[in-house]
C-alpha cells in the first residue's frame, strides 16, 4: 500500500468518526386518528376531513419540526398518508389526503387503530422528541382490539399520549393514556372545528389563531404606549 492511500484511508477514517451519525430530532409525530364508522353521516364526515384540513391551515408549523400520519378507521384501519416530516413540499399532499378519504361506514375499532398508529410512530424512520396518537370518534369502540388495552400498549412501548375528542354524548374517550393526556367534547359536527383547533393546539405546542391575534393586539397596543411614553 503507498504512503497516499494510507494518508487517503486515515483522512476517510478521521471524517467518518467526526461525522453526526443521525440529525437532530424533530419536536413532534402525530397520528391523527378519523373515525369513520357508520354512525356518522356523510355529511359530518365531510364536515369532519374540512375541519381538519382547516386546524392544520392554522396551526401546523411548516418548518420540519412536525410529522404527521393520518389514519381513517372503521371496523378495519386505512393509513391515509404515511408518517412524514411536514414542510411546504408536502403540505399540499397531506391536505388532499384527508380531503380525499372515503368513509369506511361499518363499526368501530379504536383499538386497531390506535395500535396501527403506535406501531408506525415507534418505527424508527422518524426520530422524534413527542409521539402522540390523536383519536376523533363519535362512538365507542365495539370490535377489534380492546382500546384501553391498546393505548396502555402504546404508552408503554414509549408513546407519550394518546388522546381523544369525542363528538357528541355517545363518544367514549376512557381509553385515553399517558402523561398528560387529555379529552375533549364536542357537543355536535358543528363544533367539531372549534374543538379540533384547541386540542390540536395543545397538542402541537402553538397559540390558538385567537390567542395569536389578541397577542398581536396586545404587543401593538404595548408599542403605542410605549411610544407616547418616549414623546412625552
Amino acid at each position: 500500500m503507498s504512503r497516499r492511500t494510507l494518508l487517503s484511508l486515515v483522512a476517510l477514517g478521521s471524517l467518518a468518526l467526526s461525522a453526526p451519525t443521525q440529525a437532530a430530532p424533530i419536536s413532534l409525530e402525530l397520528a391523527i386518528v378519523i373515525d369513520s364508522s357508520g354512525s356518522i353521516s356523510a355529511s359530518d364526515f365531510a364536515t369532519q376531513k374540512t375541519s381538519y384540513v382547516n386546524a392544520l391551515n392554522a396551526l401546523l408549523p411548516l418548518d420540519g419540526s412536525v410529522a404527521i400520519e393520518v389514519i381513517n378507521f372503521s371496523n378495519n384501519v386505512v393509513v391515509e398518508f404515511a408518517d412524514a416530516i411536514i414542510t411546504n413540499a408536502n403540505f399540499g399532499a397531506l391536505k388532499t389526503a384527508i380531503q380525499n378519504m372515503s368513509q369506511i361506514g361499518s363499526t368501530t375499532a379504536i383499538g386497531d387503530a390506535i395500535a396501527k398508529a403506535a406501531t408506525d410512530l415507534l418505527t424508527p424512520a422518524i426520530d422524534s422528541l413527542r409521539q402522540i396518537i390523536d383519536v376523533s370518534t363519535d362512538g365507542v369502540s365495539n370490535t377489534g382490539q380492546n382500546d384501553v388495552t391498546a393505548a396502555a400498549n402504546a404508552v408503554a412501548a414509549g408513546i407519550e399520549q394518546v388522546n381523544c375528542l369525542g363528538v357528541g354524548g355517545a363518544a367514549n374517550c376512557n381509553f385515553i393514556a399517558g402523561t398528560g393526556a387529555f379529552s375533549i367534547n364536542a357537543a355536535n359536527f358543528a363544533a367539531f372545528e372549534a374543538a379540533l383547533t384547541t386540542k390540536l393546539a395543545r397538542e402541537i405546542g402553538v397559540p390558538e389563531p385567537a390567542s395569536l391575534a389578541l397577542l398581536a393586539t396586545a404587543l401593538i397596543g404595548a408599542g403605542i404606549a410605549t411610544r407616547r411614553r418616549r414623546r412625552t
